[in-house]
């Protein structure tokens, strides 16, 4: 793939042989037809409040939101990985540690009563086990904010654009993830809280800074 340099923090795509659509050969290219898919899923999970029936929150059920978002792009959607990445669980721990996370999602939410304490763990907990070759950073933000909106609390509106590509947003959000990785859950609390629909409601929503 041309024009493509890796960013910190990103995972790269050293084998585009699982790329379905024809003619994508630069970042921008695989950007808006990921995008597109997303949508779809947004649409899906994120218009309306969805049932239980409908996010159950199992491992097939993640599995299959992965498959909703990056399934129309890429052969490997909704797979888990088979091969270790520079970020992430070893890959035959994916499996495992997704219940895990399911599990301590669980017990989260009958002990603690925040709800957004619960996404964000849950948030940060998915980009750490880091379970698929790729759309892993934008599968964990969906993923907290299908739990808020099942919740109905309101969704954190992240400014995806400027959170993908190099920007002080973006390096904020790197940092807080890895202070999370350390057990210091507060930075990320805060960024959540900071772009969420209430407070993000009365003022223009960020620019992507990319130009």
């Amino acid at each position: 793939m041309s024009n493509w340099r890796v960013l910190p923090g990103e995972t790269p795509i050293e084998d585009i042989s699982g790329l379905k659509p024809a003619g994508i050969t630069t970042r921008k290219q695989l950007s808006l037809a990921e995008a597109e898919n997303i949508l779809k899923a947004t649409v899906k999970y994120l218009l309306g409040r969805p049932s239980q029936r409908e996010a159950p929150f199992d491992l097939r059920w993640c599995l299959r939101l992965h498959r909703d978002m990056f399934g129309d792009v890429w052969m490997w959607a909704g797979k888990p990985r088979r091969c270790d990445l520079n970020i992430g669980v070893a890959w035959h721990q994916v499996e495992i540690q997704l219940l895990n996370m399911l599990g301590d999602l669980t017990y989260r939410e009958k002990h603690w009563p925040d709800v957004l304490e619960q996404a964000v763990h849950l948030h940060h907990r998915a980009v750490y086990i880091h379970p698929f070759m790729g759309g892993n950073g934008r599968w964990s933000r969906m993923l907290a904010n299908i739990w808020l909106r099942l919740h109905d609390h309101p969704i954190t509106m992240w400014p995806e654009q400027t959170i993908g590509g190099v920007s002080p947003v973006r390096s904020e959000y790197l940092a807080a993830m890895k202070l999370a990785d350390n057990g210091e859950m507060g930075p990320l609390l805060e960024l959540h809280a900071r772009y969420s629909v209430s407070a993000t409601s009365e003022r223009p929503e960020p620019r992507d800074r990319r130009g």
